[in-house]
């Protein structure tokens, strides 16, 4: 944050806000949001300025001490029954204390690299107005609360966890869901076969997921979906061997399938070409394609033609693929092609002599290897 930003904030939040530190010897009845930065601060001699947070909303512990007091913490916890907000990024704090559960209001909890953690407590489960759960980088984390299906209020969820399979993981209860990012979990083989379920879901990411085998079935029919992101994933196998024609209806079809604006994928070895699924239900909605660091992809498919909204399209080392489709032409909403780390591809796209030149010397925006050969503005 630069400076002048930083000293407006503290401006507008004077008298509300208060960064904790060694020099500070009480904290003011006033104050909504407290800040602990520094590792003296946390220490049991300093327990005693606690005697009342009741008025305090939001508590960020960013403190990375192994001296860090549990004892300080829970007292923190037990002492603001209305808080809103609890930042833990990356403290070093082992145990999340079950008090945790008393704080009825929360609707934000951030454990983001909190990575001495093994275990969450049931009680988490209690926070039915939480809204945004962090788990994102809890490497020793070794399953997920058995209750977790009761934060009825979760709209974001981000998860770290050191399991092989999320099926019995209650996630597909989570009917308040709108984005969900599953990240780290080297173990993790299978998601669970309910993912349909979470009808409102707009956003899945999955990032670095190594084992991760394949997506459930039931991801076509995620009809809110707007944002897949899928990146280093490299035994992710997308052919989902789903037969979409002749399932009921044409309408019927159409109301279950995804309707996807963006789709990036990345780092995915085993993918070839883009799946059918993925596309089908997205030809009005699809604005943003990109394709990177996939080494056996050989083919942009002719049902590329179909995407009448497609304006961004990024393709960066996939060395097999080595030309475009011959229906190009037909994607008359593009405004920008991006082309970088494909060899052949970007020879075949260069103007006037590359045999793929004419195929798109209509987009506005076309950039190869980071070099603008065409823009707009000219």
């Amino acid at each position: 944050m630069h400076n002048l930003i930083h000293d407006l904030a503290l401006l507008v939040a004077k008298g509300e806000f208060l960064m904790r530190n060694s020099d500070c010897q009480s904290i003011p009845k006033r104050v909504h949001h407290l800040s602990f930065v520094s590792a003296s601060a946390s220490r049991n001699d300093f327990s005693s300025l606690l005697s009342d947070l009741r008025r305090v909303r939001t508590i960020l512990f960013s403190i990375n001490d192994e001296n860090t007091s549990e004892s300080f913490f829970t007292s923190c916890i037990s002492k603001s029954q209305f808080l809103r907000v609890l930042d833990l990024d990356d403290s070093t704090i082992e145990v999340l204390p079950r008090e945790i559960g008393n704080l009825k209001h929360m609707r934000y909890l951030d454990l983001s690299r909190y990575c001495q953690i093994k275990k969450l407590p049931n009680s988490i489960c209690e926070l039915q107005s939480l809204q945004t759960l962090i788990l994102r980088g809890c490497l020793k984390l070794e399953e997920l609360p058995k209750d977790i299906r009761y934060l009825v209020s979760l709209r974001m969820f981000v998860v770290t966890t050191k399991q092989k399979s999320l099926q019995e993981s209650g996630i597909a209860c989570l009917s308040s869901l709108r984005s969900l990012i599953i990240s780290h979990c080297w173990n993790l083989e299978y998601l669970f076969e309910h993912i349909g379920q979470l009808s409102g879901l707009r956003s899945l990411i999955l990032v670095d997921c190594p084992s991760l085998i394949s997506l459930p079935s039931a991801v076509k029919c995620l009809s809110s979906l707007e944002t897949l992101i899928l990146i280093d994933c490299e035994n992710l196998n997308l052919n989902l061997n789903i037969e979409m024609e002749g399932e009921g209806s044409h309408h019927d079809r159409d109301n279950t399938r995804t309707h996807l604006q963006k789709l990036f994928v990345s780092g995915l070895k085993q993918l070839l070409d883009l799946p059918q699924w993925l596309l089908q239900g997205s030809t009005k909605t699809l604005q943003f394609l990109g394709i990177e660091d996939c080494p056996n992809f050989m083919a942009l498919q002719g049902s590329l033609k179909d995407l009448e909204a497609l304006e961004t399209l990024l393709i960066s080392a996939c060395r097999k693929l080595s030309s475009l489709p011959e229906d190009m032409h037909h994607l008359t909403t593009l405004k920008t092609l991006s082309i970088k780390e494909c060899p052949a591809l970007c020879e075949r796209c260069k103007p006037l002599t590359g045999e793929d030149w004419s195929k798109i010397a209509r987009i506005p925006r076309i950039m190869l290897d980071d070099e603008l050969i065409k823009s707009s503005d000219n």
